[in-house]
Parts: C-alpha cells; structure tokens; sequence
C-alpha cells in the first residue's frame, strides 16, 4: 500500500515543485505554469513552445472508447505572441507501444500560411516504425483540411486546432506572496495561510490564468491506432534550422524541464534530446532536488531524503506520459493526464500530508464532445 501512495504521489510533487521554480520578479506573463517559456529557443516564438500534454479517454466524463491526444502551445496567445501556429513546423505526437522510449507510432501535424480569415491548411500524417518516426517529416497522410475545422482521419478519429482556453488554473498570486514570505525567512511558512485559507480576503482565491487562451493541436484515435493497452506518450516540435530539421521542443509530465534543470544552455539541450536518455542524463537532477526538498521539509520518512528522491526519479524518468486506454485518465495516479485535473490542490495535499487547496476552481467550461478544450476567451 505504502508503495502505491508513494506512485500515486509522484506527479503532484512534481507540479508542486514546478510551482516552486517559478520566478517571483518576473513579469505576470513571463511566469511559466507547466512547460511555458522554458528555454531560448522557444521563449523566441510562442508558437513552437508547448505548453502543457494531455492523453485521455475520450466522451463525456471520459466514457468513450477512443484515446485523446492533446497539447496546447503559445502562453498568453494572442498576447506574447500570434493566434497561429508556425508554417514549416512539425508538431508532433510520438507513442510507444511497447513500454520503452522508442516511439512506434507517430502523428504529425504540418500547417500553411495564415489566410485573411486566420485560418491555415493543415495536414495529418502518420509514421510507423520503431525509432522511425522520432526523426523526418514524412509519413501516411491520414487527413486534410483546415485549422478551426474538424478533419475526418484515415482508419478512424479526427484532428482539430485552432485557438482555445487554457485549461490551467492556479492562485499564481497567493502563490507568490508565500514564496517571498519564505524566501525572506526559509523557517517559516508565515505565508501559507495566504495560500490555502479558503476564508481569505483582500485579496480573496483568484485564478491567475481567468482569461488566458493557447492554441491547441487536439487528435481523437481509436485505441487501436495508438496500439492499444498501456502506452507511452509525449510530444515534440520541430523546425528548419540551417537547412536541417531540428527538434527545438519536447515535453511529457508537466515541469521537468522547468524544475530540474537551471539554465539555459541545460534546458535547451533537454528540449533538443531525447527521451531515451532521460535515465541516464537527468537521475542525478532530479533526484538531487527532490532530496533537498524533503530533506529541509522532514517529509521524506520512511525513506532518507536521498532514498525517497532516487524512488521519486525513477517514477518521473523517462519523461513520458503513461496511459492505460482502457481506463479514464487520472493524473494523480501518473496514469495520463486529463483536462479538469486539479494539480495544484493534488500537489499541496500530497506534499503536507493533510488536504490543502489554493481555493480556486477550474474556470474552462470544457466541451462535452470532441475537441473538448473550452471556447476561447
């Protein structure tokens, strides 16, 4: 039992941690959330920086019987940066079907020039093959059509993009106050109570990202297409640079660049590799400030704070998304991740030991059918 707690807690203590990366001096709109602004590469154009990764069971409450993939891109969109996603890029969905890294399957996503009307043509495309489809732009056109538009796909499912809500919420504003109170006095946590009181006023509980719109690139498969079972998944973005197709951006779990790794030369090499050598190029890291964190905290008994962070990293490394396709996706329980899941209050409570909240409540009205994410703002 033990064990399982400590699995189910894995992906809230990262959030949490995400959230302890955050900058306070910055700029409202410069302080990322998941995966937002992490590195040079991206900070330069909105519309190759992924925001955050979902994998869920599709239908109303998740009662369908097809996957859902999806990934927002662009912070603050139509803000920092284009109501568009960038022509010659290739977004990328990449599965693996066997329990490794090495994707089987990948969906790839291409789109035009931006028309008078904002729209952009948009083209589907599948590969196949171990160790294939992580690298080219090729692949089985599965489906056409037009961004804002709903495309049927070859064999089964549909695609859509186009500008929606974040679905991120968060007290990013209590938030920081608490973490200034503790940076100015790393003994207390006088702070808190600004935080996770529900009773709070002037100001009370406010969602930070109320507002706030992405793009989002949304595909729905029959489970068979993404091969059924348990799979693992993650997602990429790739563009020309010097003539050469590069991988510029890669996320799974929500965070790990952003936590684990502390500047920009680190965080661009991350977005540039691979998932294959996450065990190997990021376990110290990762278990390294997990262990500090307990350790300062007192929170990492049964286990030394250099034990329970080695267990930590090796739940979170590779950083893939894990998804069981016959079951409603939980992201407490590192099994996907879906759209209303509420992180922040997993992350406060898993870490205390005892139910926290920031007290704010998920502000999309989600779609109770495909692409699901909320009309934007």
């Amino acid at each position: 039992m033990r064990a399982l707690a400590l699995r189910s807690a894995a992906a809230p203590i990262l959030v949490l941690l995400a959230a302890l990366a955050l900058v306070v001096g910055s700029a409202a709109l410069r302080v990322g959330a998941a995966d937002h602004l992490d590195a040079p590469t991206v900070r330069s154009d909105g519309r190759i920086d992924i925001n955050d990764v979902y994998v869920f069971q599709s239908g109303l409450n998740q009662t369908g019987s097809q996957t859902v993939l999806a990934m927002t891109i662009d912070p603050a969109a139509g803000l920092l940066s284009p109501t568009s996603f960038r022509p010659g890029a290739v977004y990328q969905f990449n599965i693996s079907t066997n329990g490794d890294t090495i994707p089987e399957i990948a969906y790839r996503i291409k789109f035009g020039g931006v028309r008078p009307n904002g729209t952009q043509t948009m083209n589907v495309l599948r590969a196949n093959g171990a160790g294939n489809p992580v690298a080219g732009a090729g692949g089985a056109s599965v489906g056409n059509g037009s961004s804002y538009q709903t495309i049927s796909l070859a064999g089964g499912g549909m695609a859509w993009a186009g500008l929606r809500d974040d679905p991120f919420f968060f007290d990013l504003d209590a938030f920081k106050h608490f973490k200034a109170v503790l940076l100015a006095d790393p003994h207390t946590l006088g702070g808190l109570d600004g935080l996770v009181n529900c009773l709070r006023t002037n100001p009370g509980p406010t969602d930070f990202f109320v507002g706030l719109n992405g793009m989002a690139i949304v595909l729905q498969l029959p489970d068979s297409a993404v091969g059924g079972g348990t799979i693992k998944v993650w997602a990429s973005v790739r563009i020309d640079e010097n003539g050469q197709l590069t991988q510029v951006e890669r996320m799974g779990l929500p965070g790990i660049n952003t936590i684990f790794n502390h500047n920009d030369a680190t965080k661009e090499a991350y977005n540039r590799a691979n998932p294959k050598f996450d065990v190997a190029n990021e376990t110290d890291d990762v278990a390294g400030v997990v262990s500090l964190i307990t350790g300062l905290a007192g929170t990492a008994a049964p286990y030394t704070p250099a034990a329970y962070g080695a267990l930590i990293a090796s739940l979170l490394l590779p950083d893939v998304i894990t998804y069981d396709t016959s079951t409603p996706a939980n992201f407490g329980d590192l099994n996907g991740r879906a759209l209303p899941n509420d992180v922040i209050d997993t992350a406060l409570t898993v870490v205390a030991h005892t139910q926290l909240s920031d007290c704010v409540a998920n502000d999309s009205t989600f779609l109770p059918s495909f692409p699901y994410l909320g009309v934007p703002n």
